[in-house]
């Protein structure tokens, strides 16, 4: 099993070992810094040359407000900001040169679950922003995509102004089509991002 199963795993059980109240632990406004690794890659519609995924890491941060409802749903409107490392390149007679290229992926999402005194386990729903995808090299095009992302995660309070989680979630973007090289392409753009938070609430 892979850490981050084991730690998901963890988190139901806390949740639904420790007394059912959330009490305000989980809301109002807080921030936080991230380490994040991520998973992107992209390509050209019908093409195995242009077809490129890199993998990296980086620091990151994000904010939002928690509100309860009821003694254990609370759902956290929230927006995230994390760094990607997309380069690289392909070449071929029918597509001529390609790049891939980006540097950041902006978050506004919305966490919701179940939350006890000590733990919030969540599902993500938000809409991933990026400048990140395959384009024609040397060109101009730092057009933004976006596309709706789905992901989980769990929070564990260390206590009531501190808290860790470690969550994970998935974008996908679809591109307008490109002049690759006289060839009029769609392009496939996506990204799996871990992310391990520390939290500070206000």
């Amino acid at each position: 099993m892979n850490y981050r199963e084991l730690f998901l795993s963890g988190g139901i059980v806390v949740s639904l070992a420790l007394p059912a109240d959330a009490q305000d632990r989980w809301t109002g406004y807080y921030g936080g810094v991230s380490f994040n690794f991520t998973d992107t890659s992209s390509e050209i519609a019908g093409s195995s040359v242009h077809n490129l995924s890199d993998e990296g890491s980086g620091f990151g941060i994000y904010a939002g407000y928690g509100i309860r409802r009821g003694p254990n749903f609370v759902w956290t409107p929230e927006v995230a900001l994390s760094r990607l490392e997309t380069p690289g390149g392909a070449s071929d007679a029918t597509f001529g040169s390609t790049g891939f290229d980006g540097s950041f992926l902006l978050e506004p999402r919305i966490r919701a679950g179940y939350a006890t005194q000590r733990a919030y386990y969540y599902g993500i729903v938000g809409l991933g922003i990026t400048d990140a995808g395959l384009s024609p090299s040397g060109s101009d095009d730092d057009d933004l995509i976006g596309s709706f992302g789905l992901g989980l995660g769990a929070e564990v309070a260390i206590n009531d102004t501190w808290s860790t989680r470690l969550e994970a979630v998935h974008y996908q973007w679809d591109a307008s089509e490109q002049n690759f090289n006289g060839n009029f392409r769609e392009t496939e753009t996506d990204a799996t991002v871990l992310r391990i938070g520390l939290t500070r609430r206000f």
